[in-house]
């Protein structure tokens, strides 16, 4: 099986154990794989080709570890649907300070005093 075929398949069965409650969202993730299966299918460079490969490949990790479907129940609270490969995390950043955080966090560099 070539390696496109197998990264095709892996992100269809991906979307079913991901979206398997939710009709609407699996038959949009599955249109949006195929769409982007066509658009490339005729790609002559192979790294181009790998490249492409690589990506469905990572959008397959993605949807695997980091997206969860949720269910409101009846008392109006939430469910979430946390598979065994999701993704928790372990809040590491969150107990780090700012300045440890680098530029992202918002915290503004060293500024020059101008005299």
């Amino acid at each position: 099986m070539s390696s496109a075929l197998k990264a095709y398949r892996e992100a269809l069965r991906a979307t079913r154990v991901v979206f398997q409650r939710d009709l609407p969202r699996l038959m949009a993730a599955r249109t949006e794989i195929k769409t982007q299966i066509k658009n490339k299918a005729n790609l002559t460079d192979e790294t181009e080709r790998l490249e492409a490969i690589n990506h469905l490949e990572e959008v397959t990790k993605f949807l695997r570890h980091n997206i969860v479907q949720g269910e409101v129940q009846n008392n109006g609270n939430v469910h979430l649907n946390f598979r065994e490969e999701t993704e928790l995390g372990d809040n590491e950043t969150i107990k780090q300070g700012k300045s440890e955080m680098g530029s992202l966090s918002g915290k503004k560099g060293n500024r020059i005093k101008k005299n």
